[in-house]
This record gives C-alpha cells, structure tokens and sequence, in this order.
C-alpha cells in the first residue's frame, strides 16, 4: 500500500473552478453584480485598515474591482470609482482631493514622473511628508528622494531592461504623460504603496495609471527596514511595474502580475531581498498551483505565494535572460485566449526552443535542491528549504500516491544506500501533462553539486526514472509534477480559469526491481499452422504485469490492421486472454504483439524479443 502524499485541503478556488465546468460560459448577472460587490467592500475594507486583509492585497483588489466595475450599479459604481481616483490636491472633475490642497510647489517633476504632496499646515494634515529641507529650495528631502529613486526605477526597467513606457495619461496630474505619483498616510493601514488604472477607459487592454505611496515610510509603521529609503526603494520598483504591466495587459493573471513585479524589485535593488520573506510560505505551497490567486476571499493565506511565484520569474531569467519576462507580456494579448498567463510564458519560451510545459517542469525538478549555488538559483542560499510532502522517507520497495492540481508538485525524500541502482516508476493518467524526476545532491546544501533525471509525460502515462549508486547523495529526491494547464474558459464569477487537471491521481514507487516479466506459456504456440478460426489467444507471465487492455494486446490480419477481440486479464493466475468477436479468415497468417505498455511492478516491460510470434489458420 502506497502512503498518501498528503495534500494540502484544495484550495476553494481550485474547487469551485471544477463545478464551473458544467455552467454557462457567462456568469449570470446577479452573480457578478454580487462578485464585484464583494471586491468592493474588501478593497474599502483594506484602503482603511479594516479585517483580516493585507495591504499588499490592495494593487491587486483594485485591478480587479477595474475588471468589475461594469457590474456595479448606482451609488456602488461611484464608490467604487471614488476608491480609485487621484487623491489630487487640485481634483479635476470628479477626482478625490487630499484633506487639504497640494503644496505650492506641488507637483515637483522631473523628466518621467511628478511627486504630489502636501504641506504640514496644521496637525491635520496627516498626508504631508517630513518637511526637512536641507537645500532650502521648498521642495521637502523625501519628495526629492522618492523622485530620483522614480527615475531610477525607471532607468532600470524602461532603459536598461527594455520594458515599454507607461501609457500615457494625458494632462492628468499636471505634466502631460508623466507617472504621477502621490504621497499620502497609508503606512498605518498597513499599506507600502499601491496603484492602479484610472477609472473611465473603456475596456481597452493598455491603461494608463497611477501609483501612491506612503508619505514616510516612517520606522514605527514599517519596523523591520533601518532606513525609510529601503521600503521606499522596493515599492516604487514593484509599484511602477503594474504601471508598465496595465500598459501591456490590465486584463491579465494576478499572478502573473505579483510574480513579475516582485521578481522586477529585486531586479532594481537586489541588495534589499524583499521577496525572501515570501518564500517560507511558498516553500511550503509546492501542491498549490503555481497559478493560484483567490479572488473570492484576498484574506486567504495562499495569497501570499503569487508572491513568492518571483522564483518562477527568476528560473526564466537564469536560463533564457530577463527578456524573456518582459516577451511574456509582450505576447500577453497574442494568445488565444488573450491574458492566459502560461499561454504567454509558451510563446516567450517557444521563441527559445522551449515551452511552458518543459520550463515548468525542470522548474520544479530544480526548487528540490534550490539552496544550492550549483542550481540555477543564485541566491537559493538565503531561501529556507522546499517542504517534503510527507515524514516518510521513501526506500525501495515503498511509494506514494495522491492526487495533484495542475501547475503544482510534491517532493519526497528517498534513501536507497545500499543499492547498486533504483528506478522511480511513476503513473499519471492519460492526458494530462506532467512528469517525474528524481533529483540528487553530493556535499553541502549550499554548495554541493546537483544532479537531475528528469522524464516529462506531454500526455501522461508511465515513466522511469533511473539513478546509479543512489548511496552516493547526501539527499536524493522524488518529484512528482502536474504541469497541465488545459483550461475551459475564464468564470468571471470565480476570478480564474476553470482548468481541467485538477485532482488527478498520481503515484510514484521507488524499486530495485529491474528484471522484466516473460512470456512462458503462450497458446497458439508460434509458428503453429492449421489454427482453429475460433481460436482464442493466451500468454501467461512469469509474475503479475499491469496495463493488459485491447491497446497493449492486439491480433493483426496480414494487412497489419487490429482484429476486433475482447481482452481480459486473470491477475492471480497471471494469464492474458484475446478473443476475436468474429471467425478468423481462412488459410491466413496472424500476428500476436505485445506493446511497452504491459509492465510489472517495477516499471519492466516484456523484452522486444517476446513482443510478437505468428501463427496460421486451417481451412
């Protein structure tokens, strides 16, 4: 009996996805009226500080209350729109103003982006910056620092990286098609930064937007940073990525969204590593679809690993370049359908002589030993290490099995020190996409040097994975990979694509066993002439075999064409039978084969040269 991998629960996305299968392509309206009504109150609900959300669930609540906002009516309509408009200090036509009116010499521009802010007038005034002025010009220090570390971001990412410049917003905010960025007390609520389209574009896919951030990054609101300019650094780097990303696709996967723009901050300031902290709970996630953002409910812990997702994004970048990041988003509106994130990285990674399918998969194969500077992971050193699905080391003789979602995995340990070789066998079902590997590490966890033996299944199956002298690892790995992303349709109601590799059986079985089955009793014996034309086939093995069926036994008529039979299989007596559903011609010669899919236990097939004998038919 094979020990369960135990799975996480499934995530309530993952599962009402699954029942979405069966409903209509479009949601009925009152269903995503009461959707976009909740994306509302939670993006309300985090702007002020309120439940169990974060505030770094706030960029992602307003894209999608963007998405939404056709579905709300009357008074929620204009909340909501209210929510994400401009705290300009010199509103324009329906615009929300700062408490008080901008500083005199508000906005300070410079050659991409203008600062907005306001001046400390009276105790109210909660949204001013500090008003350190050391070169006595009226434009306080932080509104200088936080424009120049704008600028820099933008030299990083636009000119050096190659993104794409923002949309233009016109004249809004001042200077025309500047980024305008403002200045307000959120760091109380919990909030570093956030941004989002301006409201009232249509549904075209580029959009304009804005970004906000905190007013001072003070060291009681933000503990674990010694110096303000460091949040200050990392949130206007990840912040100004939404704005090129809704340039390219505001439509597109959040995750997609969170994992780029956090793997873009520490491409502008790698010396910050903000993302580590994320990667404790994505370490622990591997049977989480890497995918996964809960719409529904933006409290849900898992939330947190579209974050920790910057891994994927730095993989990419270790083997085919930081451009290849930036080409998925320049194929995000090319795909069909358009906004399909995997799709997007496919045709990023099809110009490379790769795929989305065999990225992700070695990309799971190699977070097994991602602490090691022998992977592809430069920083893997300061990451914690990829959870193991269960307790139990798997030794020969011993496996799992489960049930996987799609783009997610499991890891497994395994010790076998005293064998010469051992084979993982693992089994998905047909069509779906997946693989297994079997990953080893000789020397130390950071340095020690990694070895991969990986075999991918585009359309499920069984695979083998082989390793010699498996003693010689200090660790030794079985990875067990959903990498399918076939999908039904988006489900607005839902907020994610109804994909149809959820829980899929999977099993995995580590053995020693690589002696083949043989065919020792077969009837009509080969050769034999004057055969009944109602004979009926029978082999019996020398052990148990699995995967007998009409497919890996066949009968051929002269023409090589399959004879329509009947397969049956007496696993206690270890007997196949084939019985043709019609006489057999007249005087003719019949061929027996036996494909690769009839194995035993360890995963052996019958040799090539058993597969086939003849035999001939009487008048």
């Amino acid at each position: 009996m094979l020990p369960d991998l135990t799975l996480r629960p499934r995530h309530v996305l993952i599962s009402l996805a699954l029942v979405a299968l069966a409903a209509p392509a479009a949601a009925p309206a009152g269903v995503r009226h009461q959707g976009a009504l909740s994306t509302l109150r939670k993006a309300e609900a985090v702007r002020h500080g309120e439940g169990p959300y974060r505030g770094a669930e706030l960029t992602p609540l307003l894209k999608e209350l963007s998405e939404r906002l056709p579905y709300l009516d009357g008074a929620e309509r204009g909340r909501a729109k209210r929510l994400m408009m401009r705290p300009s200090g010199n509103p324009q036509p329906g615009e929300e103003a700062y408490a008080v009116p901008e500083a005199p010499q508000s906005p300070y521009c410079s050659p991409h982006f203008c600062v907005h802010w306001v001046a400390v007038n009276t105790p109210a005034d909660r949204d001013a910056p500090p008003s350190a002025d050391a070169d006595i010009n009226g434009i306080p220090d932080y509104v200088e620092t936080m424009s120049a570390v704008s600028e820099h971001v933008y030299e990083v990412e636009n000119v050096q990286m190659g993104w794409r410049e923002p949309v233009g917003d016109g004249s809004r905010g001042g200077d025309v098609d500047k980024t305008d960025v403002y200045l307000k007390q959120i760091g109380d609520d919990g909030i570093y930064g956030y941004s989002t389209p301006d409201p009232n574009q249509g549904r075209t896919s580029s959009q304009f937007a804005y970004l906000v951030m905190d007013n001072d990054f003070s060291q009681d609101e933000f503990p674990r940073y010694s110096n303000p300019v460091l949040p200050m650094e990392v949130t206007a780097a990840h912040e100004y990525n939404h704005i090129l990303q809704f340039g390219y696709d505001w439509l597109q996967d959040t995750w997609m969204f969170e994992a780029t723009a956090t793997w873009a901050e520490d491409k502008v300031y790698d010396e910050v590593n903000d993302y580590v902290s994320y990667l404790k709970s994505w370490s622990d996630m591997t049977q989480v679809p890497l995918t996964t953002f809960n719409a529904l409910d933006f409290s849900d812990p898992v939330n947190l690993k579209v974050y920790g997702d910057a891994v994927w994004a730095r993989w990419l970048e270790a083997h085919f370049g930081e451009d290849v990041v930036r080409a998925a988003w320049e194929h995000s509106l090319d795909t069909s359908p358009p906004s399909f994130a995997p799709a997007a990285f496919d045709m990023a990674l099809q110009e490379r002589g790769s795929s989305f399918f065999r990225a992700f998969t070695r990309f799971a194969a190699d977070t097994a030993e991602w602490r090691s500077t022998a992977g592809p992971f430069e920083e893997g050193p300061k990451w914690p290490d990829v959870h193991r699905s269960t307790k139990k080391t798997l030794t020969p003789g011993t496996g799992a099995s489960g049930q996987l979602d799609h783009t997610a995995f499991a890891l497994h340990n395994v010790s076998a020190p005293g064998s010469k070789r051992i084979k993982l066998v693992g089994k998905l079902p047909r069509g779906t996409a997946g693989a297994f590997a079997l990953v080893g590490r000789t020397g130390p966890v950071t340095t020690g040097a990694v070895e991969v033996h990986l075999k991918r299944l585009p359309d499920g199956g069984r695979a083998r994975v082989e390793v010699e002298r498996p003693g010689r690892f200090t660790r030794l790995t079985a990875v067990l990979i959903n990498a399918d992303v076939a999908h039904d349709g988006f489900r607005p109601e839902l907020g994610d694509w109804a994909f149809r590799a959820d829980s899929k059986p999977v099993s995995a079985l580590i053995t020693e066993d690589f002696a083949p089955p043989r065919v020792v009793k077969r009837s009509p014996r080969p050769d034999t002439r004057d055969v009944s034309r109602r004979t009926r086939v029978s082999l019996r093995f020398t052990e148990r075999v699995r995967g007998v069926s009409t497919r890996t036994l066949k009968l051929l008529s002269p023409d090589g064409r399959k004879v329509n039979a009947r397969v049956t299989y007496d696993r206690k007596r270890r007997r196949a039978r084939l019985e043709p559903k019609d006489r057999l011609r007249r005087h003719t010669g019949y061929v027996v084969k036996i494909t690769g899919g009839i194995v035993d236990g360890g995963g052996n097939g019958v040799p090539d040269a058993s597969r086939t004998w003849t035999f001939r038919t009487g008048g």
